[in-house]
This record gives C-alpha cells, structure tokens and sequence, in this order.
C-alpha cells in the first residue's frame, strides 16, 4: 500500500502553471494620458503583487483566520483530508483542507468539480511537493493573489481597494487587514450589508483574537480595534462606466479590438491600457456643455436635444476629450462617434479647398446676392430650379467673405462650378465618411451640410487643416503594455495622410478665422487670451441641429447639437439656436481651459494660392458728379436700390452690351444670354427662368417634360436656411 501511494506520489507532478482556468486572470487597467489616473478597470478584478508588498501584520492577520501553524506546519492536514475525502464521496458536506498549502493545491491546480478520491490525493501529493518545492513566503504570495474576496474581487489588493479604496496594498492598516482577512471564510456574505452585521464582527474578533494568540498583537491593541469595524466602502462594480468614463471606456475597448486585441485578453490579461483621454480637458468639456447655457443643461433639460464634443490634437489625431452624452449608465448611445447629425454650414470648408485644389483663389468672386436659383446636377432626378437664399443680400463676394458671412449662395454656385464629386473626394480624404455623401453628390445641398456628419469626423476634418493639410485618424489609444507597465504588449497602427497641400490648408485657415473675428458668425467663439482661432459654424433647416468647428495649431474641437425630434431648438434669451450663438460658446467655454497654459501659436500666413476666378463680374463703381449724388442705402435689399447702387452689373459703356461667350470673359455683360449654344447653356444653369432658357416646344415621344411645361408644378428647393448663424 505503502509502495503504491509512492508510486502515486512520485508521478504527481506540480505543474508549471496553474491548472485551474481563470486563477491568474486579472482586469485590465485603462489610464488617461498622464499614465497615473486610473479611468476604470475592466474583466477579472485582481492585481498580482509581490509578497514583499504585504505588510507582516496583513500576513499574520489571514494566517490568524485561515492557518495560525502555517509557519511550522508540513503544508498538510492528513485527518483534516481524510474527513473532507470521505464526506466528498459520500456525498456529505463539502469540506476542504485546513491548511494554506493545501486550500492553493485545490484552488490553483486542481479541478475543484472532481470529487473522487484521486483528486483528493493529488491535493495532497501537490500540497507536500508544494512544500519541498517552494518556501513559506512563496506560497503565501500565491495564495493572497488568488483568494476570491467576495464583491467580484480575487487576492488582498483587488480587495483592499474595493472595500476601502486602498490602491497600495502596502498602505493597508492593521483592522483594515484583520477584516479582510475574516471575509476569506464565506467570501458571499458582505461585511457592508447590515444584515451581516454580527457576522462580520464576529469574524473580525475572532481574526484579532488570533493574532494576539500568536503573539503578533497586544491584548490593549487589540481591544482598541474591538470597539468598532474599519470604515467601508459601498460596493463600486456598477459605477465603472458612470458618467463619461462608460464612454471612454466603450470606445477605448472597440479600438482595441480593431487592433487585434481581444474582449477575452482585455478582461483576463491584466494589460495596461494608456488612452489619449486628458483628465482636465474631459472635465472642461464636462462644464463646458452641461453649465455654460444652464437652460440647456443635459442633466436637467428633456432628453429631446443631445450634445456632443470632441476634441482632436493637429497632427497625431490623438482625442482629448469628448462629452459623449448625459451619464453612460442610463443611455450608452455614443453622441461623438455614433450619431450623424446634418453638419449645416460647418461642411463648407471642404468646398472651400476642393476650389482651391483646382486652382481657384480665395480672391475668386461669387454672387452673394438672395435668392438666386441654381439648376445643378439634382435636376438630373428631381425638378430643376432650386432657390438658395442668404440672411443678408451680399452682392458680389470673394471667397473670404462668403466664408466669413456663411453665404450660401455663394458655396452653392462655388460647389456646383468645382463639381460635387471633388467636393465628396476632398471630405473624404479629411475624414469624412464618403458613404454617407455620396446619396447627395446630386443634390447642391450637399454644399451647405445637408448630408450628417459624425462629430469626430468633423474634429478630425478640422484638425488636418490645422496640420498643414495632413489627416490623421482619430484615436484613443496611446500605447498598450503588459501588467508590468513597462513591456510593450502591442504595436498600434493608425493611418496618416497627405489630404491637402500646406499652402491650400494655409488659405482654408485664413478664411476661416474671419469667421470668428468680429463680424463673422461665429465671433462668440473667439477666446479669452485673443489666441489665433479658425472656425465655422453650421446651422440647419429649422434650427433642428447647430454646430461649431474650429481650431488652434493644437488642438481641433467641434461641438453639435440636436433636437431628436426633428423640431426646432429655441432657448429663452437665444431665441432659435444657431451654431453661432451656442455652439460657438459652448467650445469657447471648452477652449478656453482646454489651452490654458498652451503656446500662444500662430498661424501659417495665407499663402494665396490659385487665380481669381470671377463666377459673377462686379458692377462698375460709379463715379458722382457734382450735381448728382447717388441715394444708396445700404439696409435695404438690391431690389429696392437705385440702379446705380445695385450689385447686379448693368448695360453701359465697356461693352457692357455685349454678352459673355466664354469664361472669365470681363469686357461684357455677364447678364445677357451668350449667343453660343454651349455658353448659353452653362449660363442657363444660373438662370433657368429667364426667357432665353426657356424651351416653347413641347417634349417629344418619351422625353421628359421641359422647364416650361411644368411652371406651374415646379418644386421649389429652398436651402436657405441651411445656416442662419
């Protein structure tokens, strides 16, 4: 018999790594940029640490209530393992072994389920060799690493911060450690629920008892911790997403897994997750949405209008902070990367540098005036003739000044002159997902951000302008390491890529800080130090959606927000929201602390690249004689000016009653129908209704209608209140 059981005894082996799925799995910590703040942990909360890390007394006090002869014992209870054997097998009441060694052979090698005999020996088999094979202080660390603690927390660190918030084991006190210690014997009863009360009390004297039956504590000292139990927290499980954290987290896990990293290593390898998340910025989107405007306060207003910010570093794409809505805990849709809202007029810009990718300068002319109507590509499927209008008849504007005031006239004729297709191509190369422009790369009202938009896309649009025209793919993920903390564990990889030319970005940057300089739309935007600052604003139909977009050199951030009802926005004292009035404040609130304490740059000068292209000639500027002054007045619309004072060009001297048979032609009038079948009609496509345009013959068999045969059916497209910033 005796010769058997050595037989038995020299074939077990203890294995090199533990049998028992699960034991050293360990959460993962996620971290903001600074590498020190914790934003939460996700998967197995356990924290592996060195024996050295324990205090003596956080030692003693689990040897007091587990194994007080742990020090001198032979790893090993042989009546203890023969009375839990026979009434495992007979179906009795579980029973374990007593000692240490013996609690790890079955926790952190053996099959807990198998309830033979054969298991029982080879606990005991590995327990001895266990014993042979390692010192005291060995075991002790495996095992105070692998102790579940109740509260989903597994080994003495993970549970010194979840009951007392203790993130340095080593900093753990002596009756914090003492109940601790008392909770290893029924781990599911919690010490904080007052129903188990006098249970936990009575584990926790009887832990201190035994420390001073060890001699590793005064009767005096002991009976000072008596008077009252260590101080615990609430359980805090369920607040790891609360609040902004659930999004930061939410989007930090998806982009670990894009980059090959698995739900399942995340929640069991203990990796240490660096994200790009800064701990000041996320406070200042925070404040800035919920209490720059308190009558729009998420937390307080009808769920109806949402919110979302996100903030983008030029050139590295690294997201700073985002507002991704009220709490994660109670709606986790994501209002940053998941919701696509219509941009309005923040979608300008890339009109703006498709015109000057094809050689066009910011000094190119455009008809500011209102309405004007436009027959584009749309007519193609839909009726042709659509009417824009402005807040304001402009007359004749350079490219600057269109951007400035947000003219929509002015970036239609823009758009529909570069083609709409250069202008999805352009969006797309700065981020924009193109499949969400492509349905309207028919429709002109893609010039004025009919088509939605995801707030990132337009932070990280934003930021490529900043950057000399360079995008870089939005991130949140900084580096990945082991549990360590120190190994690499995964190489991350983002694109990058040349969208536009340093000196286009140059002259897109230029236009759009005459937007935020007084007299632009969005001059409630600019901040506090007087800082350079480029951006747009964007409003649309209705006033359902608003937004602003801008930048310095480093740092993009946009803001938008919308009514999910498709309703308009009014507050009392903004009446209507536009991107101009709460938006724009909304990001000056962020921006403000966002850059305190950052450089002070300043932008690349305009590098004024391309040729003036006149799409509308300016009218003469007449010259007073001494008996005739002009009466203009310049409150009131084009239409009720004198002649002399209207932007539109007139008949007169210069040949100015000669039409224009080719583009860019000056010694004409651009108001006459060109005599050239193909001049006339691109010079049609600017004004459908005039007689010269109009086609008196009627359709033939299966061709569609003609302009004039549907006058009296004609839809009218009104983009005109795109953006009324």
């Amino acid at each position: 018999m005796f010769a058997l059981v050595g037989v038995a005894y020299a074939q077990t082996p203890v294995p090199d790594k533990p049998t028992v799925k699960g034991v050293q799995d360990q959460a993962s910590i996620f971290y903001y940029a600074d590498g020190k703040r914790e934003i939460g942990r996700i998967g197995m909360r356990r924290e592996i640490v060195d024996i050295s890390k324990i205090p003596p007394y956080a030692q003693d006090a689990v040897l007091a209530a587990e194994n007080r002869s742990f020090r001198t014992d032979p790893g090993f209870s042989p009546k203890a393992i023969t009375r839990a054997a026979w009434n495992n097998m007979t179906g009795g009441a579980k029973q374990g072994g007593s000692t240490i060694t013996q609690q790890l052979a079955k926790n952190y090698y053996s099959d807990i389920n198998n309830r033979t005999m054969k298991r029982k020996f080879q606990e005991l088999f590995i327990s001895v060799k266990l014993e042979d094979e390692m010192d005291k202080s060995q075991i002790l660390e495996l095992y105070l690493n692998t102790i579940y603690y109740g509260r989903n927390t597994y080994g003495i660190q993970a549970a010194a911060r979840e009951y007392f918030g203790v993130t340095d084991i080593s900093k753990i006190k002596k009756d914090q450690a003492a109940l601790l210690a008392g909770i290893i014997q029924n781990p599911n009863r919690d010490p904080g629920d007052p129903k188990n009360l006098a249970w936990a009390t009575e584990r926790y004297q009887y832990v201190l008892n035994g420390l001073v039956t060890m001699g590793k504590m005064t009767e005096t000292e002991a009976a000072q911790y008596k008077q009252q139990l260590p101080k615990l927290r609430k359980r805090s499980a369920d607040n790891v997403y609360a609040g902004q954290k659930g999004y930061m987290l939410r989007r930090a896990v998806l982009e670990l897994e894009r980059q090959g990293i698995t739900e399942q290593d995340i929640s069991t390898m203990g990796l240490r997750v660096h994200t790009t998340f800064n701990a000041e910025m996320m406070v200042a989107a925070k404040n800035a949405v919920e209490k720059t405007i308190p009558a729009l306060n998420p937390q307080k207003i009808t769920k109806k209008i949402e919110f979302g910010l996100v903030a983008v570093e030029p050139g590295t794409g690294k997201v700073r902070a985002i507002y991704g809505g009220r709490d994660y805990l109670k709606d986790q849709f994501d209002n940053v990367w998941a919701s696509q809202v219509q941009s309005g007029s923040t979608f300008k810009p890339y009109v703006l540098a498709t015109a000057l990718k094809e050689g066009h300068s910011l000094r190119s002319l455009t008809d500011g005036g209102t309405p004007r109507y436009f027959l584009g590509p749309e007519a193609k499927t839909s009726p042709p003739g659509f009417k824009v209008r402005n807040g304001g008849n402009y007359g004749v504007v350079d490219l600057v000044k269109a951007t400035q005031m947000s003219i929509n006239t002015s970036y239609v004729q823009t758009a529909l002159q570069v083609g709409l297709p250069d202008v999805i191509k352009t969006a797309g190369s700065l981020g924009v997902a193109e499949d969400q422009l492509e349905p309207d790369k028919d429709k002109a009202g893609l010039a004025l951000g009919q088509s939605s938009i995801r707030p990132v896309e337009q932070a990280a649009g934003y930021a490529g302008f900043a950057a000399g025209g360079r995008y870089y793919q939005p991130r949140v993920l900084e580096k990945v390491l082991k549990s360590d903390n120190k190994t690499r564990y995964k190489t991350l990889k983002y694109t990058n890529r040349a969208a536009l030319s340093p000196d286009i970005a140059a002259d897109v940057t230029y236009a759009l800080q005459s937007v935020v300089k007084p007299g632009g739309t969005g001059a409630a935007a600019a901040l506090a130090d007087g800082r350079p600052v480029a951006g747009k604003t964007g409003t649309t139909n209705d006033n359902v959606a608003s937004w602003f977009s801008g930048y310095v050199p480093q740092l993009s951030a946009t803001v938008s927000m919308w009514n999910v009802d498709r309703k308009t926005m009014f507050v009392p004292g903004y009446g209507a929201v536009t991107g101009g009035a709460v938006p724009a404040r909304i990001w000056k609130a962020f921006m403000d602390p966002a850059t305190r304490g950052m450089e002070v740059k300043q932008f690349p000068p305009p590098a004024n690249v391309g040729q003036q292209t006149k799409w509308v000639t300016p009218k003469p500027t007449p010259t007073p004689s001494a008996s005739q002054t002009p009466n203009c007045r310049p409150n009131r619309p084009d239409w009720a000016q004198p002649p002399e004072c209207r932007d539109e060009p007139r008949p007169g001297d210069d040949n100015q009653n000669k039409p224009c048979e080719r583009p860019n032609q000056q010694d004409c009038n651009p108001n006459l129908p060109p005599t050239d079948p193909d001049a006339l009609e691109q010079w049609c496509r600017f004004r459908p209704f005039h007689q010269a345009c109009r086609d008196e013959e009627s359709p033939g068999p299966g061709e569609p209608p003609r302009p004039n045969n549907r006058t009296n059916t004609v839809q009218t497209y009104d983009y005109g209140r795109l953006d009324d910033d």
